[in-house]
């Protein structure tokens, strides 16, 4: 497992940097450089669904040229969020965040193939659930310094590219972790991998881009550090859970089950609970967090599973179904979000039910 802390050591430094970036971009677009709300989830949409494109060539390039130099080439290039500090316009801004975006998933997927070259299926679970935790236990710490940033208005010019030397360190972490070995299980089932991949695409269009919350909370408080401080609270929570799952003795498809269903609750509490504020919105992302972090443990364990052989070809396709939702889910929660927020979230959660139905779908012709 010291290999496996490498790993989740070097997403610990690289969420440190990008994280703070990618909380500050809705606030980037809509408050400083004052483009619409359905602009910016447009723009979310590009980067997720062309980013899933890359996240399939992620895996591919994982399985032929080796994982370790797919991560560490994209972790390298992520660094071109951090430039988004420099950006003049919106123009500018919006082309340095998608580059640097796209880079960091075609790094995924060769990072998760790393962990699951390196462990054995029992280890497996604990080992994407500690990758999970410090992942986002640095874009946690992230958010504190970037609240702070905000409310003693620090300039994104400033604060922005010093996020470049965190990422750095964790391309430095991928560097002195040793590669595994070539991967292949002895188990093979298409029907539960092709099952995961349909719910995460539902999941995917469920769980919006969390510049939605950050937004949210800004809108009902009137305080866009609180708004800020809304992406710590679901990092936070999501590193919380990810040591939670690790440990929990409980069946990877009732676990994922479980991550689906609480993330269509918190969604359609946003359609009631917004007049209440930070007091009423901040334990919803509390219960997205632990959503997420239930997705990002027991997909890829159950993928590792029952891939069979090309594990970075099927962590690429699990990257790439949950852009495809990811695409039409900001897409669409832009639109609707223009007209009332409770038409977004009411979508978010009928998506997130779809999700839980095709698990348990799943779950009942496993057991046949």
């Amino acid at each position: 497992m010291k290999d496996v802390y490498k790993i989740a050591l070097s997403a610990f430094f690289s969420d440190l940097g990008y994280q703070a970036v990618v909380a500050s971009f809705p606030i980037l677009l809509v408050f400083y450089f004052h483009l619409p709300i359905f602009i910016y989830g447009i723009v979310e949409s590009f980067s997720y669904g062309i980013g899933l494109f890359f996240s399939f060539l992620g895996g591919l390039l994982a399985d032929k040229w080796g994982s370790k130099k797919v991560a560490i080439f994209g972790n390298t290039f992520i660094v071109l969020l951090s430039f988004t500090g420099f950006a003049k316009d919106a123009i500018q801004a919006i082309i340095l965040f998608l580059s640097g975006w796209y880079m960091r998933n075609l790094r995924s997927p060769a990072r998760r193939t790393m962990v699951a070259q390196i462990t054995s299926e029992n280890e497996r679970k604990r080992a994407f659930g500690i990758l999970h935790a410090l992942d986002v236990f640095g874009g946690m710490l992230a958010i504190v310094y970037l609240t702070i940033a905000i409310y003693f208005r620090v300039p994104f010019y400033f604060l922005l590219p010093l996020t470049a030397i965190p990422i750095t360190i964790g391309t430095l972490m991928l560097v002195l972790t040793k590669q595994g070995k070539t991967f292949k299980s002895e188990i093979q089932k298409t029907n539960v991998i092709l099952g995961i991949f349909i719910a995460t695409i539902f999941f995917g269009i469920s769980t919006y881009s969390p510049g939605f919350p950050i937004i949210s909370v800004s809108q009902s408080t009137h305080e866009i550090y609180l708004g800020a401080l809304t992406y710590g609270i679901f990092l936070g929570s999501s590193a919380l859970f990810g040591y939670v799952f690790s440990y929990l003795r409980i069946n990877d498809l009732y676990g994922l089950g479980l991550g689906y269903t609480i993330s269509g609750i918190a969604s359609l509490g946003f359609v009631f609970l917004f007049v209440y504020g930070a007091l009423g919105l901040y334990p919803l992302v509390f219960l997205l967090g632990l959503s997420l972090a239930a997705a990002e443990t027991f997909e890829p364990t159950i993928i590792s599973k029952f891939t069979g052989k090309n594990i970075g070809r099927n962590m690429g396709f699990l990257s790439f179904s949950r852009g495809i939702g990811y695409f039409i889910g900001n897409s669409l929660m832009g639109i609707l979000y223009s007209i009332s927020y409770t038409y977004a979230y009411m979508f978010a959660f009928i998506s997130a039910i779809i999700s839980v139905i095709i698990i348990v779908i799943l779950t009942i012709n496993i057991k046949k």
